[in-house]
């Protein structure tokens, strides 16, 4: 039976970092992947000779690179990654889109603070104190309990809508509770898109996740892709061994997974009572290939979550597949520097989801839903940009059951259960939990956790 000192559970961005990081103090470590590709959520996949992303809209936390303390430039110095190698494309603009008012944020804090006095004058101060709250939370703190971000917005900010508008983008890009979320959390996330900005790698997901499996390799960390964990096996209440869905099984001094917690605790060989609750927020997306540049048709944002009334509701639909009230737009084109091939353009967009509605359905129906809820985003597209459908050259549809089926993520919940671990430890001392269900979000929150599990825990 192989030995090893760490065995990761998913190679996904969370994984790989703590593997990077592992494998250069010479421990004996090894990803197992159940997919093809690493990358996790943010990986891509292949129709014929082209590559497209999956999950990734936009990179978070871009920051100055002069600023080292900055989340970005401290991880990469960590993992001995060049910044120049991830090649990161910075946003044009974007925008929150409410029926009567428009915010407007770039990678200038100002443009974003500007768009806010013009929308709502009298709430200019109070966004103002809410900002240095913001930057002075201590939001990583393991201790800190859960505290609604929807009260502490109410508490600076007398203007319900701009409250919405607000939390429209943070919740879209990082809460798993439903209408509202945890105040720490909502500060990593702000942070991340308003503070440090938005970016996306230029050619795509593949050769950005090809710079961190290399550095991997070559401080002689293992990737088994295309290898699923079966089960987890304990004794006197310590993990011992691995068994592999093709039999093999692997000891093991230590277990870090990037799997999510209530999916990691179903592998225990002596299973708990009471799994951990899985998240409740799904998801669709939809690529659109336009085979003209998506800003000729007006589509000139970079990412525009779009809300079609005051009041912004952030929960699965009951009655229907997908909640067509608001949707997230990403243009990949619209990122300066990123590059398009052929003269195809890609649109991306996304609505909430209700996993329970697309899990009931048959084959067939599932094929006709999936057409019928395509044809409504034309309309609505064809009605916000002139033109659109005309040159709509392919469409491909993503459901809550996509994520579910390559991720393994229990109801296709991008960001996990409510239950966090936010210390990264479980009830098992030698099993650790890294990224989502740690409550680090985003691509560079995913890295920073797998970072910060092996520094605390494994190299000590």
């Amino acid at each position: 039976m192989e030995s090893y000192d760490v065995i990761i559970i998913g190679a996904g961005l969370s994984g790989l970092a703590a593997g990077i990081r592992l494998s250069q103090y010479g421990k004996r470590v090894r990803i197992v992947e159940r997919q093809h590709y690493a990358g996790g959520m943010n990986s891509y996949y292949r129709r014929g000779d082209r590559c497209y992303d999956v999950g990734l809209h936009a990179m978070t936390n871009l920051s100055n690179p002069a600023d080292h303390a900055a989340p970005l430039n401290t991880l990469l110095r960590q993992l001995k990654v060049r910044r120049d190698d991830l090649k990161l494309c910075p946003q044009q603009c974007s925008s929150v889109k409410f029926p009567d008012a428009t915010l407007c944020f770039d990678n200038d804090f100002e443009t974003l603070r500007s768009s806010v006095r013009e929308i709502s004058p009298q709430s200019a101060d109070g966004f103002d104190r809410l900002c240095q709250a913001i930057r002075d939370d201590d939001a990583f703190n393991p201790s800190l309990g859960y505290l609604s971000a929807r009260k502490v917005l109410a508490s600076y900010i007398d203007d319900a809508r701009l409250c919405d508008m607000l939390l429209c983008p943070v919740m879209f890009y990082g809460s798993s509770w439903l209408d509202d979320m945890d105040f720490h959390q909502f500060c990593i996330v702000f942070r991340s898109i308003f503070f440090e900005g938005l970016s996306r790698p230029a050619d795509g997901m593949e050769p950005f996740i090809n710079v961190f499996t290399r550095r991997l390799q070559e401080n002689g960390g293992e990737l088994s892709l295309v290898k699923s964990v079966q089960s987890i096996h304990m004794e006197n209440g310590w993990v011992k061994s691995v068994t592999l869905e093709d039999g093999e099984e692997i000891a093991v001094k230590n277990v870090v997974s990037c799997a999510g917690y209530p999916e990691t605790m179903a592998l225990l060989s002596s299973p708990m009572d009471k799994l951990p609750a899985r998240g409740e927020l799904a998801y669709t997306e939809t690529l659109f290939e336009l085979n003209r540049p998506a800003a000729e048709l007006g589509m000139t944002d970079s990412i525009a979550f779009v809300n079609s009334s005051d009041c912004f509701s952030y929960r699965p639909p009951t009655e229907n597949s997908v909640d067509m009230r608001s949707c997230v737009l990403c243009i990949p084109s619209n990122f300066t520097g990123v590059h398009e091939t052929d003269g195809v353009s890609v649109v991306r967009m996304s609505h909430l989801a209700s996993y329970d509605y697309w899990k009931r359905l048959d084959k067939n129906d599932y094929r006709d839903e999936k057409e019928r809820v395509m044809d409504c985003q034309q309309v609505f597209l064809e009605q916000a940009f002139a033109g659109f459908n005309a040159h709509v050259t392919r469409r491909e549809m993503f459901t809550p059951l996509t994520l579910e089926r390559y991720t393994g993520r229990v109801g296709g919940s991008i960001y996990g259960s409510t239950e966090k671990r936010k210390d990264g430890r479980t009830a098992i001392p030698n099993l650790y939990i890294c990224g989502t269900d740690q409550g680090y979000l985003g691509i560079v929150g995913s890295l920073l956790s797998g970072v910060v599990i092996a520094n605390r825990y494994l190299l000590r």
